[in-house]
């Protein structure tokens, strides 16, 4: 009963904590205002901040209440199953499978509305988004179908391990899991993203040529230079560099190409560059296995605790707390990408030799995706994977200065 004490307790724990994050942050959206002081207003207008602000609340407001639903959700099966808490029912694997399928499609029918108004509604009305209401529905399906391919196979996977290698297979999980992590790293780009946009090869030779100087003096070598049909779906603007080894590849938004100058273009690219020079991708991976290995080891320790043999409910209620652990984590994964992007800022100044280039684009970066450019800090240690723009831009203000 003492290991089982503790579990109950850690488990209760973690709940509290997610749920007092999550709580802080709908507080701190309530009270969200909009940034007017002088160093914001020498970059942005009044009518701007303005409209951000209230793009940026409602959104944040609406992935509160949707993360409150997911948990209510999970909640409810852990209640479900409290009654045979204590009684470890062992199913067929395929049937199993059906059921981890099942909770994941009845999640995702009671998040779409909110889903809908946040990424439809929403993204309309404030003129962020082109697409119509059966390609957006196309493309939450197509979305969904991945997550419940992965979700189904990654479940069902953890009650196979559970079952056939009760010691360890928390080591064996969490080598699949990195082991897959690994590979969708190499897939993705010509798997994944081809579902949802249509690649062309960059016809721009002089732009190629800019972007391929800026990569050899970084010392970084490029696959392929491709565009990205994203004007059909939305206005923002972006560009990315995914995959690995000789998936490698450069994917800018063919809006950036038809709204900005080449050099605009080439700061953004000199950015991306900056992630590939300092390995952030390959650090990603190597902190994601990292978290992954603790993860399941926490896992491992809870399944023991709680005395529960291989059953449908632990897995579930495994994957619950998961979850829960990865949101309390998630302050600090942010706070390491913070860094990195800071890392990307700074050598894409370097690259292209250019600070006013890089702070004037950050400022129509900022415009065309809306961004809250000064949140109150709870919201940025909490869910900013990048520095605020009003922080990137002093940044590089004093990095310039510096050098």
């Amino acid at each position: 009963m003492g290991n089982f004490g503790w579990a109950i307790n850690f488990s209760i724990l973690i709940g509290i904590l997610a749920l007092i994050m999550l709580i802080i942050l709908f507080i701190a959206a309530l009270f969200t205002r909009t940034p007017e002081s002088k160093d914001v207003l020498k970059y942005f207008d009044s009518t701007f901040l303005i409209k951000a602000t209230n793009y940026n609340k409602t959104v944040l407001l609406i992935s509160i209440a949707e993360r409150f639903l997911t948990w209510a959700f999970m909640a409810g099966i852990i209640y479900i199953f409290w009654k045979n808490f204590y009684i470890n029912n062992r199913i067929p694997l395929i049937l199993a499978a059906a059921l981890f399928a099942l909770f994941s499609i009845i999640l995702f029918l009671i998040i779409l509305p909110l889903q809908y108004y946040r990424e439809f509604v929403i993204d309309h009305r404030f003129a962020l988004s082109n697409q119509t209401l059966p390609s957006w529905f196309i493309d939450i399906l197509k979305d969904r179908a991945i997550s419940l391919i992965i979700n189904t196979i990654g479940l069902s996977t953890i009650y196979a391990l559970i079952i056939y290698l009760p010691k360890h297979w928390w080591i064996a999980a969490a080598a699949i899991f990195i082991l897959f992590i690994i590979i969708a790293s190499f897939i993705s780009p010509v798997i994944i993203d081809p579902l949802f946009y249509k690649f062309s090869i960059l016809e721009d030779k002089q732009l190629t040529n800019e972007i391929i100087n800026v990569t050899e003096k970084a010392g970084v070598s490029i696959g392929s230079i491709l565009v990205a049909d994203a004007s059909k779906k939305t206005n923002r603007v972006n560009a990315y560099f995914t995959g690995v080894g000789k998936t490698k590849r450069i994917v800018i938004y063919d809006n950036l190409l038809n709204q900005y100058t080449k050099k605009e273009v080439l700061s953004v690219i000199a950015h991306e560059v900056g992630h590939w020079k300092y390995k952030h991708i390959v650090k990603n991976i190597a902190m994601g296995a990292a978290g992954i290995i603790i993860l399941f080891f926490i896992m491992y320790s809870l399944k023991s605790g709680l005395q529960l043999g291989a059953s449908v409910k632990l897995v579930l209620i495994l994957f619950i707390l998961f979850g829960l652990i990865s949101y309390i984590t998630m302050p600090l994964q942010n706070f390491v990408s913070r860094y990195f992007e800071g890392q990307a800022d700074n050598i894409a100044v370097e690259l292209t030799a250019d600070p006013q280039t890089q702070v004037f684009m950050l400022e129509k970066l900022a415009r065309s995706n809306l961004a809250n450019v000064k949140p109150n800090n709870i919201v940025k240690y909490l869910i900013y994977s990048h520095p605020p723009i009003m922080e990137r831009i002093k940044s590089i203000i004093l990095y310039t200065l510096a050098s």
